[in-house]
């Protein structure tokens, strides 16, 4: 029964991941705009779970020469978090390297970066 809930967990996470990068992909500003309402009531996965499962797929892109966006990337994998019913949150920053601007994104759960999040980049805040 143990390896049958894991089982079903891991196909369920795999199709909720690949939904959110191909949503994430198309419809960005919209994935942005309902990105707060898709607070999961419970935790279903764990933090670690989720991000394997997602990463995967990121994986997956890379072996094909797709990688996507940091912002695409950083959609897809808060919207699963947060329909798993982790509090995940888009983080922007930004760094200057000889006068150029360059942009980031990555996640945070609780305030810790669960993506990438160079030291280099300067957080964005607002308020």
């Amino acid at each position: 029964m143990i390896k049958l809930r894991s089982w079903r967990e891991a196909v369920r996470l795999y199709a909720r991941s690949g939904l959110a990068l191909a949503r994430a992909l198309l419809f960005p500003a919209a994935e942005m705009r309902k990105l707060e309402r898709r607070l999961g009531e419970r935790r279903r996965s764990s933090e670690d779970v989720v991000l394997d499962r997602t990463g995967k797929w990121f994986a997956l892109l890379e072996r094909m020469r797709l990688r996507p966006s940091c912002l695409t990337r950083s959609l897809a994998l808060a919207r699963v978090l947060r329909e798993e019913g982790h509090d995940a949150h888009l983080v922007f920053g930004v760094r200057s390297d000889n006068g150029d601007m360059e942009g980031h994104c990555w996640v945070a759960v609780g305030g810790k970066p669960v993506t990438e999040a160079p030291d280099s980049y300067e957080e964005l805040r607002y308020g």
